[in-house]
């Protein structure tokens, strides 16, 4: 079983504790290649107010990012990492807006000051969705 110390210290003495730990608590980790080079395409920033569909229960989110194989969204709750969840938005079509629906696989929830931003890979695209995509301009880089 674990225990707790308690210790007074001085500012100074608590400035040169944290410059003796250097980087192992101020500053994360270097990133691996694999965590960088973990999706397929890169995500298109987005701000869209959505719908979450979890167990019978209805959750407003936010979309912040996607592609057309992932999505990442903020939720006021945090979700289990496997869970399989449907997200709904709406895009504009003609005159009329549309409902998009899409089933999502979570890879990732991570609370971000006081809600959650979670990650995902679509596990099944509307023609709606496919649509959606279509519409978007393909930016110019300067590689091209």
């Amino acid at each position: 079983m674990p225990y707790f110390v308690k210790i007074r210290l001085t500012y100074s003495q608590l400035e040169k504790f944290i410059k003796s730990m250097g980087k192992h608590i101020l500053q994360p980790g270097k990133p691996t290649e694999d965590y960088i080079n973990r999706r397929r395409e890169a995500r298109l920033p987005a701000h869209l107010p959505s719908i979450l569909l979890q167990q019978g229960h209805t959750i407003y989110t936010t979309i912040i990012n996607l592609s057309s194989h992932g999505i990442g969204f903020l939720s006021a709750i945090p979700l289990n990492t496997d869970e399989e969840v449907e997200i709904s938005f709406e895009r504009k079509s003609a005159n009329t807006m549309v409902p998009v629906s899409l089933k999502v696989h979570v890879c990732s929830c991570n609370e971000v000051d006081f809600e959650y931003y979670i990650g995902g890979s679509i596990k099944s695209q509307s023609l709606e969705y496919k649509k959606f995509f279509e519409t978007i301009p393909v930016q110019k880089t300067d590689l091209e």
